[in-house]
């Protein structure tokens, strides 16, 4: 059985890429972050399968965007949820460019495929607590850094009954770093049903 959430990503590599190019840039419009879904079940040998989707549509020049994700766990994951909160946007894209998480979907809507497109990715993980997270980027990005559209979203390994202790060492854990208990409750509470900014 799959259980669907749903939630927001956004994109590092392409911002990483854009700040060292240079660029024309149209009217600075704020980038959304991308639709997140992710469901478990078996796929092929993988339980989790990471949806992501590029809503911003290209509609003429310099309006391309790319939408990256990972799915991080541990202590990345309460960074990332710590660094989300606090709007560092700079501290997500290098959460995201660091060793050793699970590199998610990425989609790019461009004048040939103007979107909004989507992009799966299957991923074995282990029980616990992790965070979906992604960035949306273009040419915008390039004149203004902090201009990308992030989301994250909780995914509880497994999900159900057994998902009880996963999310109360999450909890723990966050609460030991100081992580404040009413903006953390939220989005653990939105599980079922998707998070995202």
């Amino acid at each position: 059985m799959k259980k669907v959430a749903g939630g927001v990503v956004a994109s590092a590599a392409l911002v990483l890429g854009l700040a060292a190019g240079t660029g024309t840039a149209v009217a600075a419009d704020r980038y959304d972050g991308p639709t997140l879904e992710t469901a478990q079940g078996d796929f092929n040998g993988k339980n989790v399968e990471l949806t992501l989707t590029n809503p911003k549509k290209a509609v003429g020049a310099f309006s391309e965007t790319t939408c990256t994700s990972a799915l991080l766990d541990g202590q990345q994951g309460l960074d990332a949820f710590i660094a989300f909160n606090a709007k560092d946007y700079g501290k997500l894209i290098s959460i995201m460019t660091s060793p050793n998480l699970h590199l998610g979907p990425a989609a790019s809507n461009n004048l040939i495929s103007p979107g909004p497109n989507s992009n799966s990715k299957t991923v074995q993980v282990a029980e616990g607590v992790y965070i979906y997270l992604g960035t949306c980027g273009g040419w915008n990005s390039v004149l203004d850094p902090s201009n990308v559209g992030v989301s994250m979203q909780v995914l509880i390994v497994p999900d159900g009954i057994g998902s009880l202790s996963p999310a109360l060492t999450f909890g723990s854990t966050a609460l030991e770093a100081g992580v404040d208990l009413a903006s953390l409750l939220p989005l653990l509470g939105s599980v079922g049903g998707g998070a995202g900014s």
